[in-house]
């Protein structure tokens, strides 16, 4: 046994169990994309515009990722963001810019079970 705890090779092989294991669990611990019900997804659009925070609006974001997400709240970043609600199939932000109220209406989709955003246009064809 005191020979296996001197070895190179035996602490090697620990320490890449040990982060392969450490992967597998931060991994599976990974939060899940978007939100249960609408009511919270609105909720968690409202605080991260609020916060022209993108790290906390990727992840409720269906595509773009990054730089959708980094625009989308670079658009905030002089609004007095007030509230948003979920209304007719979307996200309704109401913010005031400039003394200005405005509505900025993000459609919601269904993906694997939870609700997210979808700030991106695309045409139907």
């Amino acid at each position: 046994m005191h020979r296996q705890l001197t070895n190179l090779r035996f602490w090697l092989m620990v320490f890449a169990v040990g982060w392969l294991l450490a992967v597998v669990v931060l991994i599976a611990r990974w939060p899940e994309p978007g939100a249960e019900t609408p009511d919270e997804l609105a909720a968690e659009v409202t605080n991260a515009l609020r916060a022209h925070d993108f790290h906390q609006l990727e992840p409720l974001l269906a595509v773009g990722g990054e730089d959708v997400a980094k625009a989308t709240a670079d658009q905030f970043q002089t609004a007095q963001v007030e509230r948003g609600v979920y209304r007719d199939g979307a996200i309704v932000v109401e913010y005031t810019h400039d003394g200005v109220r405005a509505e900025f209406r993000l459609p919601v989709e269904m993906q694997d079970g939870r609700y997210v955003v979808n700030p991106v246009v695309i045409p139907k064809g």
